[in-house]
């Protein structure tokens, strides 16, 4: 096992930063559980683009990150 781990870690340092950084990410994702597929990905994507749309119609309320971070605290320092 040690040797194909190796030999996985030589062909990752072929890679470009870029592609390095994916592949982080996507072992990354599925050490925590997170199901990374395709269809995850694509689905995520559009869901960024539907939130983003709307926020740039105005038809969602943008609150400020000291607000939010304030709210949770409030609510788990209980």
């Amino acid at each position: 096992m040690v040797k194909k781990a190796v030999n996985v870690f030589k062909d990752a340092l072929a890679l470009s930063d870029a592609e390095r950084e994916e592949l982080v990410r996507l072992l990354t994702m599925h050490r925590d559980g997170c199901g990374a597929t395709p269809e995850n990905e694509q689905a995520w994507a559009e869901e960024i683009e539907r939130r983003v749309a709307a926020m740039d119609r105005g038809e969602m309320e943008l609150i400020p990150a000291e607000d939010v971070f304030r709210r949770l605290e409030e609510r788990f320092s209980k």
